[in-house]
C-alpha cells in the first residue's frame, strides 16, 4: 500500500449526518434479527435524545476507486441499538459499489451512546454520511 493510498484512507472524512429529518415516529423493528416487539424510534420523536458517536474508524478506500479517483459521499440509514451498536445499515445514496460496501462494513464497527427516552436507552433509526476524498 502506497503512502498516497494511506493518505487517502486517513483523509476519508466521516460525517455523521444525524440531523437529517426522519419524518417517522416509533417504527416497529423491521430487521429479522431484532425482536418483533422492539420499538425503533426516529431521531426527532418527542422525548428522544439523539445518539452520540463514540467510536468511528475510517473506511477503507478500494484500490479500484483510488485508481479511478472516485470521491464523494455514501448515505446510509441504520439502527443504533439500545446497546449502542449498529444494526441493519442500508445504502440510500450510492457512490460506487466498492465504496458502498466499504461504508457499510465500516459503520458496522461504529459505537454510539444510544438515544434515550425517559432516561432509558432505546433503539433509534439514524442517517449517516460516509465521505471518501482522494488527495
Amino acid at each position: 500500500m502506497t503512502n498516497s493510498h494511506l493518505r487517502s484512507i486517513r483523509s476519508a472524512a466521516l460525517v455523521a449526518a444525524l440531523a437529517l429529518p426522519l419524518g417517522v415516529t416509533a417504527l416497529l423493528a423491521q430487521d429479522a434479527s431484532q425482536s418483533p416487539s422492539e420499538v425503533v424510534y426516529g431521531q426527532y420523536d418527542p422525548g428522544i435524545t439523539r445518539v452520540k458517536a463514540l467510536y468511528q474508524p475510517n473506511p477503507e478506500y478500494s484500490e479500484r476507486a483510488s485508481r479511478k479517483k472516485i470521491q464523494g459521499t455514501v448515505l446510509l440509514w441504520m439502527i443504533v441499538t439500545a446497546e449502542g451498536t449498529v444494526r441493519a445499515p442500508q445504502v440510500t445514496r450510492s457512490l460506487d459499489k466498492d465504496l458502498d460496501k466499504n461504508a457499510v462494513e465500516c459503520v458496522k464497527k461504529w459505537k454510539f451512546e444510544p438515544a434515550t427516552k425517559d432516561g432509558k436507552p432505546v433503539a433509534s433509526r439514524v442517517a449517516v454520511e460516509v465521505s471518501f476524498h482522494v488527495q
